[in-house]
């Protein structure tokens, strides 16, 4: 049976490993003063969001938890819209997204006087997946998850409900077989982040279809299970033998490897190259349905709060950007990690990634 990840909605509370190379360079290099001193450091604080970052920096506050007994961080992961929410209210001193932070949420900190310093932390392959006993199903194209997940699919309970519309483009013909859809939620950054790369790469004409010929919907279809936690959808997907639904890489990967779903295979066009997410397609974007994922740290937290200062230094440090990779997801290239880290170190406000 798969050891999964804790579930993303659950809390945690766990005191915080400070480098020792920070203390030292407030201390001085004696050990002993050294242990002393990341006594002293003391304070509460919530990280909240995307449920997909939530592994990542779960791992890193489970190793680093030994050193600052008077730090508390509480981790959640409810999704990338609540935990905005929270970080833009002043709850979430740190706030985990699967994508950027949208303008309304920008807006909301702003009249809120909250600053925040935008971190790219790695990346993830957003997977289509469906169950292990699913041999009907090996490829989808956007046009096929358009015609099966978009607005215009409502109602759609058979796979088969969906070849009218790929008939208008000649497209894939999919089987007479029980369409169960498992999904995040609109409060998950995954939810967003697979629209505007799947449904809305077809409504502006990039998978091959033209948008002038026909008119397509923007938005998804509302009609099925979903669910912010990643281990329901994939219990879901697993129960179903001709279910349908995507996950962050990380989860399903865990959940493929223990023969419980399937990953598919994507194209961008009808007829093109089926990709597999594995971490060499997704680092090099030949898989199509590849983000990047962020972090958001209150600026007057990073100025005034050292336990908050220290954790982030922390994540960015080579120990810590190791529990990108040890979480299933993707490092960042060079060049974008040195960005990074130079936007935490200048402690650069506001938009730093487009």
């Amino acid at each position: 049976m798969l050891n999964k990840p804790p579930t993303p909605r659950s809390l945690f509370t766990v005191t915080l490993l400070v480098l020792l190379s920070l203390v030292a360079a407030a201390c001085g290099d004696d050990t002993d003063t050294d242990a002393a001193a990341s006594t002293e450091l003391a304070g509460e604080y919530l990280v909240s969001g995307s449920s997909t970052v939530f592994p990542i920096v779960q791992r890193q506050a489970e190793e680093f938890a030994v050193i600052a007994p008077g730090v508390a961080i509480t981790v959640e992961g409810p999704g990338s819209g609540d935990g905005a929410k929270k970080f833009c209210s002043g709850e979430a001193m740190i706030a985990n997204a699967s994508r950027l932070f949208k303008d309304e949420e920008i807006e909301i900190c702003e009249a809120n006087g909250i600053e925040f310093i935008e971190l790219r932390r790695g990346i993830d392959g957003i997977s289509v997946i469906t169950s292990s006993s699913n041999d009907a199903v090996a490829c989808v194209s956007f046009n096929d998850l358009y015609a099966l997940l978009s607005e215009e699919a409502f109602g759609f309970e058979n796979w088969a409900d969906a070849n009218a519309l790929t008939a208008e483009w000649e497209g894939t013909t999919f089987p007479d077989a029980a369409l169960d859809v498992f999904a995040p939620g609109e409060e998950s950054g995954t939810y967003d982040s697979f629209g505007e790369i799947v449904i809305e790469s077809v409504v502006k004409g990039k998978t091959g279809l033209d948008p002038e010929a026909r008119e397509f919907v923007e938005t998804l279809r509302p009609d099925y299970a979903a669910n912010s936690n990643d281990n329901v959808i994939i219990e879901g997907i697993s129960a179903s033998q001709y279910s349908l639904g995507w996950v962050g890489y990380a989860f399903a990967q865990q959940a493929a490897d223990a023969g419980e779903v399937s990953l598919l295979q994507v194209s961008t066009e009808d007829g093109g190259e089926c990709v597999t997410p594995t971490p060499e397609t997704i680092a090099d974007a030949s898989f199509p349905i590849a983000r990047f994922l962020y972090t958001y740290v209150n600026v007057n937290a990073a100025a005034n709060e050292p336990a908050v200062a220290a954790f982030v230094d922390y994540m960015l440090s080579d120990a810590g950007l190791e529990a990108v990779t040890a979480a299933g997801y993707v490092d960042l290239a060079g060049s974008d990690q040195a960005l990074a880290q130079a936007i935490w170190e200048n402690r650069t406000p506001g938009r730093s990634w487009g």
